[in-house]
Parts: C-alpha cells; structure tokens; sequence
C-alpha cells in the first residue's frame, strides 16, 4: 500500500469544501480509510473514483428530492478537468466500490459519536432502544428475489414494492445510531434485533417493545454484562409466578423458560427473576412492564413507567429517515440489493450526521436534544453543503457566522409529553385498483435470448 500514499492523500482533499464545518462529526480521512480497510481504493486515475463514488452515496442520502446526475452536478463531484459524467458511467462505479467502505465508514462514525452523553444518564445508566421496521426498495427483479414482498389479502407477494427490514439500536439521550441491521423481509425484526445486543455498553438500560421478547437475549445480556439491564413492555398474555410483592405495589415474577428455548440454549435456567410494574394512564388501557431492575427504592415504578416512553424516540428516529431524509419516497433508488446496501449504510451515516450537529445546537444552547428540529437541522445542513461547496473557501468564515444567527431557528419549544394520540389512517386509500408491481413469470425474455431463439 506504500505506493498509494500519494494517491490517497490527494483524495483526501476531494471532499466537500465546507467539511471544514463537520470536522468533529466527519473526518474526511475516515473515507480514505474506509475505502482501504475494505479493499476498495485504486491507483488507477478514473473520472469517477471511489472517494467520490463514497461522497455521492452521502450527498444521495442527503438530497433524496434529487437525481444522482443532480447530486453530482450541485455539489461539483468531478475531478478538475472533468466537465461532466455520463449517467452510463454512475453505476458501475458505485457497483465497483460497493456497499463495504460506507458500512465501514457507518461503524467507524458510529463509535465516535453514540456513545457521546446527550443528556443525563438515567440514576448512573445509560439509556439505548431496540425497534425494527421497513423500508421499500424498487420492483426490479433481482430486488424482489433478495428481499421478497410482504404479503396481503390476495396471497403472498401481495405487496406492490419489495420490502427490506431493518433494526436500529440508538442511543436514546443523544439520539444517534450505535448499530443497524438490515436483510429480507422474511427476516424477522426479532432475528435481526439478536444482532444487536452484543454492542450494547455495561452500566446500561435498553428499552424494547414487547414484540422483541427473547428470554435467552435477555438473561445473557443481564447476566453476563456489568449492571446491564432490561425495561420491557409485557404481552397481554405473558404468565409468571408471584415470587415476591414490594411495598411499592409492584412484584418480583418468576418466569419459566420454556422447554424448546431451553433445547435451544441448553445453558439457559429453567425460571428466571424479573419485576413487574403495572400501570394505567389517563384514558388507556393497563399495561405492564418487566424489568431486571428489581430494587423498587433505587429504581421507582413511576420513574420507570415515565422512563419507558422515551422508546418512542425510535419510532420518531424511523419518522425522521422516511419522511424528512427520504422526503416521502415510494422507494430507495438502487435496483441492485448491493446498491441498496450502499444506500442504507448512507443513510444511517448521514442520519448521525444530522443528529451530531443537532446535538452540537443543543449543547451550545444548553438544551436537552430533543428541543432542536430534525428538519430545520436537515435544511440547515444541506444548505450549508451547496454553499460551501461551490464557493471559495475564503467565504466559508462568512457563511458560518450567516448560519449562526439561524441557530435559534432550530429550536423547538418544549415537548408536551401529555399529549396522547391513537393510531390511524389520515388519508383514505385511492379507489383506483391497485399495481401490485411484477410478477414473475412477466418477466421479459433478454434480447440476446430472443434473437437466437428467431
């Protein structure tokens, strides 16, 4: 690699000129990197190369309103010398570079940032979440045969877009993205979720829905970390045997492994100890939760109850990449799953992106992170990106001190955590029939193939 030095050190000073202005968040270095410690980088001089090919999936993601051709043209991604790119000349370069260096870029950017304070710990621990959903891809045939579509009231494959699912493990303070997991929609959100505990730090609490109930995650990640552990919402129809009643009116439950899980993991005890906290808001139905906190002094039930809400920051996380950064698409771009990799691994960096300059608001304002806008912020930074891209960086100094004084645009007033919304459908679906996209057996016979077969 000695003989590329030079190379990759000119391509270090291919980024954007105000990255200048993330220097805390992102390294420009760390591209360079990225594309050596997964086999990507090149000697040979292209028009395209791959630390360009890394800033356009990142510039994709952060102008979803726009067309790839757009992206390279607003934010100038070509060589001096070069006037244009081809459209030709686009996919087989991101395909070449593929999704590794932005996976690896994601992770790297993750450690340095998700594990920052946001806020305060809660009582010495700090607080991350586990949910899953889904994202659509395009209807092209090598999509639908890696992914698959949901199914529906007409079948399987009902669905009009092939559907990726997806997992995120954030850091609920400071709001940004420890891990992701991604894979084919027959992949359970519960498969993918068992991805991520490994990751999470000892002195912590991590918040899941009771969808991802998994008695073996739970008691290795109790038991085999530091002051880990678990606040869970309970299913209706979860038992467990009364071993202990608190003065707080809560519960000591003692809840039997069941056989095949035991088969399963052959290590795992027979019962297990956990608290049960019941509750009911204003208006709501009961509910329940089971904690491995079981001290009910060091950790109050109201505390928790109020605790457990704040799960919600990764429905509002999800909201954020598909409504704002996606700009309510239909779909991601790529026909290719290598492409949608490429993509979503974009996605994520970019969303902490975001969320590190959101965050850098708050504390210069002395504000909890949920007081500043995603959106604003978005714009803010996309902004920011055209100008100091295209302009001298002489200017740069003057356009900082213009985007200073709308920092106080971004912050929103305080959230009323009282407010309380069932869910439901908005707007009623079109009476027009619906395209459930291709099928495959419409697929078209290649041109090669036919002209033979005349």
């Amino acid at each position: 690699m000695a003989g590329m030095d030079p190379v990759l050190k000119s391509l270090t000073e291919m980024g954007p000129t105000g990255v200048a202005r993330f220097a805390e968040s992102l390294d420009p270095n760390w591209i360079v990197e990225a594309l050596q410690a997964t086999g990507s980088a090149s000697i040979r001089r292209r028009k395209f190369p791959a630390t360009l090919v890394v800033w356009l999936v990142l510039g994709m993601a952060l102008f979803a309103d726009r067309s790839i051709v757009e992206v390279i043209d607003h934010l100038r991604l070509m060589l001096p010398g070069v006037k244009s790119i081809s459209k030709g000349a686009v996919p087989p370069a991101r395909y070449r570079v593929g999704p590794e260096p932005l996976r690896w870029l994601f992770y790297t950017v993750a450690e340095a940032w998700a594990h920052t304070p946001g806020g305060e710990d809660y009582r010495g621990l700090s607080l991350y979440g586990i949910d899953g959903s889904h994202i659509r891809v395009p209807d092209s045939d090598a999509n639908w045969e890696h992914f698959g579509k949901p199914g529906g009231r007409n079948g399987p494959d009902d669905a009009a877009y092939p559907q990726v699912r997806v997992a995120w493990l954030m850091n609920l303070r400071n709001r940004m993205l420890v891990d992701a997991e991604f894979g084919p929609w027959a992949t359970s959100e519960h498969t993918l979720a068992e991805e991520l505990w490994s990751v999470i730090p000892d002195h912590s609490i991590t918040l899941v829905d009771r969808g991802f109930i998994n008695y073996a995650v739970f008691v290795a990640h109790v038991q085999e970390g530091i002051d880990r552990h678990i606040l869970i919402r309970m299913k209706s129809n979860l038992k467990y045997e009364v071993a202990e009643e608190l003065p707080d009116g809560t519960v000591i439950g003692r809840f039997s492994v069941p056989h095949n899980v035991r088969i399963q993991y052959p290590g795992l005890p027979a019962t297990f100890l956990a608290r049960v906290i019941e509750y009911e808001h204003p208006g709501g139905e009961p509910g329940r939760l089971m904690t491995s906190l079981l001290d009910w002094e060091a950790y109050p039930a109201q505390e928790l109850v109020t605790l457990y809400h704040e799960r919600w920051e990764l429905e509002v996380g999800y909201d954020e990449l598909k409504t704002h950064m996606l700009e309510r698409k239909e779909a991601l771009r790529s026909l290719k799953p290598e492409g949608i990799a490429q993509e979503l691994w974009g996605l994520f960096t970019v969303y902490n992106l975001v969320r590190r300059e959101m965050l850098l608001v708050a504390q210069k304002r002395e504000l909890p992170a949920n007081r500043i806008s995603f959106r604003a912020s978005l714009m803010w930074i996309r902004n920011f990106w055209i100008i100091a891209w295209g302009d001298s960086p002489a200017n740069i100094p003057k356009h900082l001190g213009e985007l200073e004084s709308t920092f106080d645009l971004l912050v929103l007033p305080p959230r009323r955590s009282d407010r309380k919304y069932p869910r439901h459908v908005k707007i009623k679906m079109s009476n027009y029939p619906r395209n459930r996209g291709k099928k495959r057996a419409a697929r078209k016979v290649p041109k090669k193939a036919s002209k033979s077969a005349k």
